[in-house]
């Protein structure tokens, strides 16, 4: 029954307000297939000075500055098409395209051999308490749960919180203005889930990079044995 009225109540919606797709404006999905399609993965990069290699590994050279061991993004943020999509996933509350974005990560991932083991957990970068109510869902939940049971992986929600309300990190205006306003955000509340794995943070666009060095340091902490990232796209 509640799945009944759930598809009714979805049906007058698309009635009411149709999806168009923030490419080529065909009405039907926020992201049709054709223009899904042509989106080209980018190559897995240093997560500091983004030399390119196969298998997202941070360079010797970087390795000692931060606390992110292997980072994936798929595609670059300046892409207007992908931003379009990510600004109408967070913003316009188009929550299916969680799925769309949890494929393309997913996709990239095997694309580059990754291999699921069972001491890896996926962790969302979570939203303050606040943000999460005013918003109505975390958008890095949503595809962290897509990609922890695509993989077969625990992802958990609940292994890292938000302490720290802090403002949101594309409207800070350097760098330096980043690193300040997130840190000290994190906080590990459940340590079990965390000593000696393999986390992989999950997040929808890295900036400067400066949240998921603040997430990962607050899991290398508690224990982590490694900290890698994934993110929609990258800046």
């Amino acid at each position: 029954m509640t799945s009944a009225v759930s598809k009714a109540k979805n049906l007058v919606l698309d009635l009411l307000f149709p999806k168009f797709c923030v490419s080529c404006r065909k009405e039907g999905d926020f992201l049709c297939e054709d223009c899904a399609k042509s989106l080209v993965f980018l190559a897995p990069s240093c997560f500091l000075c983004g030399k390119r290699n196969l298998s997202g590994k941070t360079c010797p050279a970087c390795n000692k500055k931060t606390a992110i061991r292997r980072f994936f993004a798929p595609f670059s943020y300046k892409n207007e098409v992908i931003r379009s999509a990510i600004h109408l996933y967070k913003y316009g509350r188009a929550r299916e395209l969680g799925d769309v974005f949890g494929e393309f990560l997913a996709g990239m991932l095997e694309f580059y051999e990754f291999e699921p083991r069972q001491n890896m957990v996926f962790i969302p970068i979570p939203l303050h308490k606040s943000r999460k109510r005013e918003r109505g869902f975390n958008q890095s939940e949503i595809l962290t749960e897509f990609l922890g049971t695509h993989f077969g992986l625990l992802a958990a929600a609940d292994a890292l919180s938000r302490v720290k309300n802090t403002l949101p990190q594309i409207e800070m205006e350097d760098d330096t203005g980043r690193r300040e306003n997130i840190r000290e955000a994190f906080l590990a509340d459940r340590p079990e889930a965390i000593k000696n794995k393999t986390i992989i943070l999950v997040d929808d666009v890295s900036t400067s990079g400066a949240t998921l060095e603040e997430a990962a340091r607050a899991l290398k902490k508690a224990g982590a044995r490694s900290v890698w990232a994934a993110v929609i796209a990258r800046r």
